[in-house]
Order: structure tokens, then sequence, then C-alpha cells
């Protein structure tokens, strides 16, 4: 622990003046030494540096934090051990140990598939288990598990205002044991409702959330079953408007159909060729008119003169060589021969019998079978007659025409219908199409009803017999520790927002001080330093440190001051347990060992202590001689060092410090300079009190005592500041502990004189 004393140098008389013998005291010329200027002495270590530096604005570092910890782990953990274990202690009791109860669900890595492979199998594990997690919490799950019977009736949940909020925060469901068994677990302090309340959640899941799955399969199924119905009923009514269509076309097949189509077209063509035929009789017969009537021939004359086509009679005689021509019966004969031909094709393509193009055709094969004999059949009831072949021409062309216009409309409307055929049968191919496939997914849907769930049970809740401590563990063990570690950072924290001085550097750095010298402290050693599995301190090499560490200041001193005149130098501190009185006895003490008379005055008149490391006394000392009870001579005390002489501080009243706040120890100072070569002066805190301040406005040098790890900064600086505004020759600072490693110095100089000295003694015995 960082106490007032920690690290604080105890020395005896004989530590103090380095184990030297007491010798006889040196005769003291009290001779007044001539007033002369103080040398003016500059105490910044650089120019550069602003001087009203005060070291506060430092960063936060690894290392400044870790040794902010190092001078305050003892209290820290004084504190922070027994709070921890308070706080874990407090959490323990406060914490009940309740029962817990789980429930395990598994999730298979796949959807269950008995035929092939569907999307569902292909869905992402991961995410259908999240799913399923937060399904198992959502609000609906837990509202339709609360209306399980008797579930509100439980000791758990009768007295409670909001279950439901209560479920959703308290519920526990992970999958801790592995990625596919889902945990649903519940603390409690009664184990049958708490055993009841997590089975009711799980079965309440299962039956909305994964049968019900099942049971929206089943709807889909139906869906899809009714839509195939009704696609099927359409198709079949499709297929017999189509099957009628093709009964009136003659054919069910459209490519049998198409060349009927075409075979009535040539059929037609040969109509209307036979028609131009007509055509090209007519007028040869009207042009044999025209020639008979030119000669004058009568009607008589001319229908006696020209052929006659005789019915139900004999072949007319030849004709006229002016009507003469090709032979009309074999020209019959041969279209005879092609209609015939053209017949039974037809007849091969179609069913009906009584298509409008086979009936035409067998008319057309009548009349060029008569033709070809050359006799044509009189209606039923009537006589042979005998009439022109120009009539029997007209009569033709009439026939002919009107049996083209009657096949012209049959192939119309059989083309028209044909089209249609076709419209309809590439409709009905999609919806086939599209039936086969709905008919496909029935057969599959109706295997998959029978594949196992996804989910699946693998252990009830059951009612628990033994109470659960991990949580109440865990919370006192994680309160201790947090706790542990506030305390520790509070401390540490405070310690390094107190911008102590931790090391050499800040002196130069930080307050802008010359550092004159260094006094160690004992090393510790051990662990980080702290002490902690350390060896035995050598107390003796400690103080050979110390010894020659104040010889070294004393050197840096006797190059700042005139050897021909005597000195006075003023030690003070900015506050209380900063060394001050170790600096003072000490400088004291290695000014005397270099052969100066040496006078050490006590004048920290509110806390003196120098007497106890002089090993002398505290009056009559120097507020006795101000108050002028004794003379100055009447106040020395003898030290066992030759040339250094101790004056205690005295009992201190109020006319001395009105006596020193009138001249600031001027004739006083005086008087000691002009009996000794040195005067050392041991004052107060120089923030607490005033009497520093005055007194070093009359010393030639002023030292500024600071404690490793204990000194402030920001005092340190202010205390600069003070000395500064009085304009007094503030020499530096010098550190107390500075080096706790001391045994790494080297010490060998005065070990090898020691050794030196006893070999010569052993020599002359």
């Amino acid at each position: 622990m960082n106490s007032s004393n920690e690290n604080q140098p105890v020395f005896n008389a004989g530590q103090l003046f380095g184990g030297m013998q007491p010798t006889p005291q040196q005769p003291i010329q009290h001779q007044a030494a001539p007033q002369q200027p103080a040398a003016k002495i500059s105490s910044r270590v650089s120019t550069t540096q602003a001087p009203n530096n005060t070291g506060t604005d430092r960063p936060i570092t690894f290392w400044g934090i870790l040794d902010a910890f190092r001078r305050r782990w003892i209290p820290a953990l004084a504190v922070a051990i027994p709070a921890a274990m308070l706080v874990a202690g407090v959490l323990w009791q406060m914490i009940p140990a309740q029962y817990e109860t789980s429930a395990l669900l598994k999730i298979q890595q796949y959807q269950q598939v008995l035929g092939a492979d569907t999307k569902e199998r292909e869905s992402e594990f991961l995410t259908y288990r999240d799913s399923q997690i937060n399904m198992l919490k959502s609000r609906p799950i837990l509202t339709s598990a609360m209306r399980v019977e008797g579930l509100k009736e439980t000791r758990m949940m009768r007295d409670m205002k909001y279950p439901i909020e209560f479920l959703e925060k308290n519920l526990d469901v992970d999958f801790d044991y592995s990625a596919e068994f889902i945990r649903i677990s519940l603390e409690g302090e009664y184990p049958e409702d708490i055993a009841m309340v997590v089975n009711a959640v799980k079965d309440v899941y299962l039956d909305e959330v994964v049968y019900n799955e099942r049971n929206q399969k089943i709807n889909d199924l139906r869906l899809l079953e009714t839509k195939f119905n009704e696609l099927d009923q359409n198709v079949r009514k499709n297929q017999q408007r189509i099957a009628r269509m093709a009964d009136e076309l003659g054919t069910g097949d459209s490519k049998i159909a198409i060349l009927t189509q075409q075979r009535l077209q040539e059929n037609l063509r040969d109509l209307e060729k036979d028609l131009r035929d007509i055509n090209d009789d007519i007028r040869n017969e009207e042009a044999i008119r025209l020639y008979y009537r030119e000669r004058g021939y009568t009607e008589e004359q001319m229908r006696a003169a020209m052929p006659m086509i005789g019915f139900g009679g004999s072949r007319n005689a030849a004709l006229p060589a002016a009507a003469a021509g090709p032979d009309p019966g074999a020209v019959a004969q041969k279209k005879l021969l092609e209609i015939r031909s053209k017949i039974a094709e037809f007849q091969r393509n179609i069913r009906d019998k009584n298509h409008p193009g086979l009936l035409a055709m067998l008319r057309k094969e009548k009349e060029l079978a008569a033709a070809a004999t050359g006799m044509v059949a009189a209606p039923q009831g009537t006589p042979g007659v005998s009439i022109s072949k120009y009539e029997h021409l007209l009569k033709q062309r009439e026939k002919l025409e009107e049996e083209i216009k009657t096949m012209t409309a049959d192939l119309r409307q059989s083309g028209a219908r044909l089209v249609q055929l076709e419209e309809e049968k590439r409709d009905i191919a999609s919806q086939e199409k599209t039936r086969e496939t709905l008919a496909q997914e029935i057969a599959n849907r109706r295997i998959e009803l029978d594949a196992p769930q996804r989910v699946s049970i693998v252990q009830e809740a059951n009612i628990p017999e033994k109470r659960n401590i991990k949580k109440r563990t865990q919370m006192a063990t994680f309160g201790g520790f947090a706790i542990f570690g506030m305390v520790i950072a509070g401390f540490t924290m405070f310690e390094w927002f107190s911008y102590r001085v931790g090391s050499t550097s800040d002196i130069a750095n930080a307050v802008n001080l010359r550092l004159v010298g260094t006094i160690p402290s004992p090393d510790k050693g051990g662990l980080l330093g702290l002490g902690i599995f350390s060896g035995k301190v050598n107390y003796d090499e400690w103080n050979r440190a110390v010894i020659e560490s104040m010889d070294v200041v004393r050197t840096y001193l006797m190059r700042h001051v005139d050897p021909s005149r005597p000195a006075s130098i003023l030690i003070t501190s900015a506050s209380a347990n900063e060394g001050k009185t170790t600096v003072s006895c000490q400088l004291a003490a290695s000014l005397a060992r270099s052969g100066k008379r040496v006078a050490l005055v006590d004048c920290d008149f509110r806390r003196p202590s120098a007497h106890l490391m002089m090993d002398g006394q505290e009056g009559p000392g120097i507020c006795e001689y101000l108050r002028g009870e004794i003379a100055l001579k009447d106040t020395f005390q003898q030290t066992q060092a030759a040339g250094l002489t101790f004056i205690g501080a005295g009992q201190v009243d109020q006319d001395v410090l009105q006596k020193l706040a009138a001249d600031g120890g001027r004739a006083m100072i005086n008087t000691l300079k002009s009996q000794f070569d040195f005067v050392i002066i041991d004052t107060s805190p120089l923030l607490f009190v005033a009497e520093p301040s005055m007194l070093a406005q009359n010393a030639d040098i002023v030292l500024l005592s600071t404690r490793k790890d204990y000194s402030r900064i920001n005092y340190v600086a202010q205390s600069r500041d003070s000395l500064r505004s009085l304009q007094v020759p503030l020499l530096g600072a010098v550190m107390v502990g500075a080096d706790s490693d001391f045994q790494r110095q080297s010490y060998g100089y005065r070990q090898e004189v020691q050794r030196k000295v006893s070999r010569d003694n052993m020599v002359r015995s």
C-alpha cells in the first residue's frame, strides 16, 4: 500500500554518516561573511519548453496504466478481493437455484422423400432450423399453448399477469447439443409446472406447424385433383367436338382430309375444264348456225342439216363435214376412265359414302358413260326424242355450272371445317400435356404424403428432481469478477489521473525541472517489481548506494556555489512525505564528509523530524533562539560526523512566526553563514505553509525534493512556479526512490575501499 511512509528511506545515525566514528568537533570561528549577491541559477532543462507546463496532458498508454496499477496494487487488491467476495456472496444468496427441464426435437438435414427429389429437399438447412426456432417462440404458438387445459391453473401461471411476455423472455430455444437438435428449456420454482409448460409449447408447435404442413400438403393435393378433373372434363368435351368435326369431314386424319380437299379441287378444275370445253362446243355450234343463216337456211332446214342427239333412241347419223370434229365417244370414254379412278381413290380415303364430292363424281361418271355410248337416257315416263347438239350443249353447260357452284360451296365449307379442326387439335394438345403433368404431380404428392416428417420428437420434457445451480454460479462468478475489475480499474485510473511522478524523465519533461540527483529506495524486486516472491533486501548495500547518490548531488551542487563564500541551501517539497528531510540530512552528511563545516537547521516547525534521523533532540532549537530565550550556540547539537552540527526546531509559537515573517530569517541565515561553510535548511512543504517561501527568499540555493510514485506532477509544477515567481535561485529537484534496482548500480569503488581497509588492518595485526 502507498501509505505516507511507503518507500520512505529510514536511516539511523550510523547509516547516515556511512559508519564513521565520532570525532572531536572542530572549533567554530564566528566570522561574519560579507554579503554578496546570489548567483543566478536556472533550474530549467530546456528554454524551448513552456515554463508553465503542468505535465497533465500526457496520453494514456498501456505502460502508464500498468505503472499506475503498480503504485496502487496493494490497496486495490485489499479492497477488490473483499468487495468481489461480498458481491459474489450476495448474488449467490439473491439468485435462487431453480429447477430446469427441456424437450428435444430433431430436424432432419433434408426433407424426407419416398420418390423423386423435390425442391423442398433442396431447401437450406440452417434457414429452416432458424425459422423453426423463431416459430417456437412466436406469439401465436405461445398463445395457443396457454389455451392448453390446466396450464393457466398451475402455481407457476396462476398469479402471473402477463404469461405470454414471461414465456417470450424466459423460454429458451437453442441448439446447444447439436446443429440438428432443438432444445426447448425453461427454469422455474415448480418442477411439474415447467414440464407441463414445455410440453404444451412443444405439442402446439407440432400440431400447428409441423403436422399442419402435412395437412397443407393434403389440401394442395385436393386442389390439384380438382383442377385435374376440371381440365380432364374440358379435354374430353373438346375431343368429342373434334370427333364430330372429323365425321363431318369424312375422315379423322388431317393429312387425309387435306388430300381429299386437293382431290375436290382437282374435280372442280375438271368441271371447270369441261365447262370451258362445252363453251367451246357451243361457240362452234353457234358458228355453224350463223353459217347456215347467212346462206338463207330456215330453222327447219338447219335442223334437218345439223346432227341430232337422241334420248332413249339410237345414235344419229354422221354429222356434216362442216360440223365434223373429234369423236365425242372417244373423248367421253377417256374422261370416264379418269373419273372412275378418282372415285376409287376417294372412296378409299373417306368413310362417308354420302360425301358431296363423291356424289358429284358419281353423277359425272354416269353422264360420261352415256356420252361414251352416244345415248342419253331419257327421263322416266317420257318417250324417246332427239334434240340438236346445240340444245344438248346448252343443257350440259347449265348443269355443269350448277355442279361447279355446289362443289365450290362444299369445298369452302370443308376447308373452313378443316382449319377449325386443326385449331381445335392444337388447343387440345396443350391441354392434354397439362393434364398429363398434373396427373404426374398428383401421383408424386400422393406418394410423398407417406414420407416421415422433417421434425420429430426425441425427448419429452420430464419433471426435474434436482435444482440447477449453473445460473447462480455463473451470475455470482460474473458479479464477483466484475466488481473486482471495477475496483482495480477505479484505483488504477484514480492513480493515473493523480499525475504522480513515475520516473526521472517526468521531472525533466513533465515538470521542466533539472534533475540534480536521486536517492534510491530498497529494491523489492520480485514479480513486476511489486515485491512478490522477492528475496531479502540487503540494507548495507542500499545504505552505501544512498551515500554515493548524495555524493553525486554534492558534487553537482559544488559546481554552482562559490567555494570562497559560505552558502545557504534550502530544501523543500510540494507536499508532505516527499523526502525533503531525508535529502536535507543526507546532503548535510555528504558535505560534512567532504571536510566542510555544515549546519543542518530543522525549520519544519509544524512537523519536525530531522532530530529523529540525526539521533538528536527536538529542542531547545531555532524557535527558542528566535524568541531570544537562548543563544545560538546553545542550540548546537553534536553529531557523529565531524564538521556537522544539528539545530533542532524547538517549540514554535506565534511570536516565532511573526519574527520570521519580519525579515524572512535573513538575520538567522546570515549569522549561521558566518559560522559555517554550508547552512542546510529543512523546511515545511511549500504549498501548505508560508515559512518555506519566506526562508527561500534569503537562501542562496533552493532544492525541491520529490518522491517517485508519490509526488504529484501538478503540485510539483505549482511549487516550481511559486519559487520562480519569488525569483529565488531554484537549482533543481532531487528524487527520492528514483532507482529501485540499486543493486544493479556499480558500487564497486566503495566496496573495494572497504576491502582494502580490511586487508591493511589484517596486515598490521
